[in-house]
């Protein structure tokens, strides 16, 4: 069995008790689905390759990488399978436009949204309500676990190496861990940089997998870890902070908002692939005119931004009750104009524990804390000035210190993107435009 891949080249599979499961796998409802989702939500003509990237591959990629360090190592062929299983099946509950949809769940206080769980049902082939008749592509029902039944392989086992319970780590969920190696490394290389497949080489020489449990690496893999950890900082800033990004970002917030608030998606039909949930948005009257730009183009246009960084506070920072703090609080004298909010923790930059050959623990990267407070304008037409931005940005760090109950963070605009989330912004009393 083969597949020609972006990042890992041409991917044979020969184990012969492995790719039949794998087959069969890939063929299955469940992950036939993934051919339709898209790994990175956001598609902007910046990095438009990411948003024709889509999970089914990525899921593929995890799985020849786990295959390949589990025949290195000592697993049995039994663990290689429930390993490989979990691998392809690690993405199979994600709803259409992802982290986004179920973010939007939880801040509307839908009916409780749990990924592991979800997974798990399908796992088990207990979705929904114990109904494995559900068609969850059109004409086409649960068949993982029937899949899983066939090969001999325990869903208990694959649930586990998926989500681990407590604070357990596998080779599937750990700090770093094959999901997030091919993950970082894969959108590094649709993006067009350098270095990204070589370096993913460099990092998977250096890891040893000689169990279900955590990975360890070798002195050797310091470098790459490194540059994993660059690569993915300078993407996340890329997507969150590029000016050009900001108004698509801002239009699928709103439309996924305002799906979950009419109810064209809701815990009943998160399965929804992306086509059909895209379909149904432009079906809806209240969603329609937001979806028609995905083809047409995004009408809203950039106008400013305040990225809140570094931020010293013990607040819980919702997206939403920011965006309805700012709206609430202040006014902006320039019609059609909205907001966009990405509040995160460790999603940029992120400290990561990995264990050596010994197992000993060392760590590597910091936390960051951000909040991306932008301003859009939802229709063509109007301009803001320079002093209309220097005052709404004193309204928003003013508004932001009560939300946050401090005035420990760093500040940053337009006029200081480089690409890197560390890079030094704009002293927070420096905030008039010229």
């Amino acid at each position: 069995m083969e597949f020609h891949d972006v990042l890992h080249g041409h991917i044979v599979i020969e184990h012969p008790e492995v790719k039949d499961m794998v087959r069969d796998l890939i063929s299955s409802t469940e992950l036939q689905r993934l051919r339709n989702m898209r790994q990175m939500n956001f598609d902007v003509p910046l990095i438009q390759e990411l948003g024709r990237s889509r999970r089914l591959p990525h899921s593929i990629g995890v799985a020849h990488v786990a295959l390949t360090l589990a025949q290195q190592g000592q697993l049995t062929v039994k663990e290689i399978k429930e390993l490989v299983a979990a691998a392809l099946l690690h993405d199979a509950a994600i709803p259409p436009y992802g982290h986004l949809v179920e973010t939007e769940f939880k801040q509307n206080k839908i009916k409780k949204f749990d990924h592991a769980d979800i997974l798990k049902s399908f796992i088990f082939g207990t979705f929904p309500d114990r109904n494995s008749f559900t068609e969850i592509l059109p004409k086409r029902q649960l068949e993982v676990n029937k899949v899983l039944n066939r090969h001999d392989v325990d869903p208990d086992k694959v649930f586990e190496l998926v989500a681990p319970h407590g604070n357990k780590k596998s080779p599937i969920a750990a700090d770093v861990d094959l999901d997030n190696i091919d993950n970082v490394h894969r959108m590094a290389v649709l993006l067009g940089w350098k270095n990204a497949k070589e370096n993913t080489k460099k990092l998977l020489d250096a890891t040893k997998l000689n169990s279900l449990k955590q990975m360890r690496f070798t002195t050797e893999a310091v470098e790459p870890l490194r540059n994993w950890l660059d690569f993915r900082e300078k993407i996340y800033t890329l997507i969150i902070a590029h000016p050009e990004c900001i108004p698509h970002n801002a239009l699928q917030s709103d439309l996924v908002e305002s799906a979950v608030i009419n109810g064209v998606i809701s815990n009943d039909n998160w399965y929804l692939s992306e086509p059909e949930f895209e379909d149904n948005l432009r079906k809806n009257e209240k969603t329609k005119d937001l979806a028609e730009q995905l083809i047409s183009g995004c009408n809203y246009s950039f106008i400013d931004y305040v990225w809140i960084k570094n931020i010293d506070t013990q607040e819980k920072l919702k997206n939403s009750d920011v965006k309805r703090k700012m709206s609430e609080s202040i006014d902006f004298e320039l019609n059609d104009t909205g907001y966009f909010i990405w509040s995160e923790k460790g999603l940029i930059s992120r400290e990561i524990n990995w264990l050596d050959e010994n197992g000993k623990k060392h760590r590597l990267g910091e936390n960051s804390k951000s909040c991306m407070i932008a301003l859009v304008k939802k229709t063509p037409g109007g301009k803001a000035t320079n002093d209309q931005k220097s005052k709404w940005r004193e309204a928003v760090v003013a508004e932001f210190e009560c939300l946050a109950k401090t005035r420990r963070f760093d500040l940053a605009f337009p006029e200081d993107y480089s690409g890197s989330y560390f890079s030094r912004g704009t002293n927070e009393f420096e905030l008039k435009l010229q």
